[in-house]
């Protein structure tokens, strides 16, 4: 199915058609994860009704959109761009226009300044910001876990060198990277890495 298709099965507009705003040197700009990949992530990961799901550099909000109208769960999107989130609260309107209303949030703000909230499980990182500002929102995720310990996931696609070697030296444990087939995979950085931090 079409990026296209999906998009009229969820009633919203993410695909990156015109310029942004003037972009900060930690924060990358716009570029929405493909629905294949997401699909590919939906059919592989597991999903609990008690997780809830935020996606750093949320964008116009298409990942968040998505994986609650796949998994049903609350879902959390941090975007910095002041446009992006206006868009993304837009189609969040949309969405529930058409599915009903929704625990959909979109917040307006630096991921590194955004507090973890005790229910967060999942967390999604499609390259959103440079490894300085990745180390500082890892942090904050620990911090969380050390607070009320329970099972997290960190899902990076994408990922620069540097997020997975943060990665490999904090708490989390690699779980698996998810096999792309070969007509998505266009870079060598075409990966999509799992890692789980579990409370006994």
């Amino acid at each position: 199915m079409s990026d296209y298709q999906f998009e009229k099965i969820l009633g919203i507009q993410t695909t990156a058609d015109e310029p942004l705003a003037i972009h900060l040197a930690d924060n990358h700009s716009y570029e929405p994860t493909a629905y294949s990949v997401l699909e590919l992530l939906a059919n592989e990961v597991e999903v609990k009704d008690e997780d809830s799901f935020v996606d750093f550099g949320s964008g116009k909000g298409r990942v968040a959109i998505y994986a609650n109208y796949r998994w049903g769960i609350p879902v959390t999107g941090i975007e910095y761009d002041e446009l992006c989130v206006e868009v993304a609260n837009m189609n969040r309107h949309l969405y529930c226009k058409k599915y009903g209303e929704k625990e959909i949030t979109f917040h307006h703000q630096l991921a590194q300044n955004y507090r973890i909230q005790k229910t967060d499980s999942i967390f999604f990182f499609f390259n959103p910001f440079s490894p300085a500002v990745f180390e500082k929102v890892l942090a904050n995720i620990n911090k969380s876990y050390e607070r009320y310990p329970r099972n997290m996931k960190i899902i990076v696609y994408f990922p620069m060198f540097e997020y997975v070697d943060l990665l490999d030296w904090s708490s989390f444990q690699f779980v698996k990277e998810l096999l792309m087939p070969p007509q998505m995979i266009m870079s060598p950085n075409d990966r999509l890495l799992i890692y789980e931090r579990n409370s006994f």
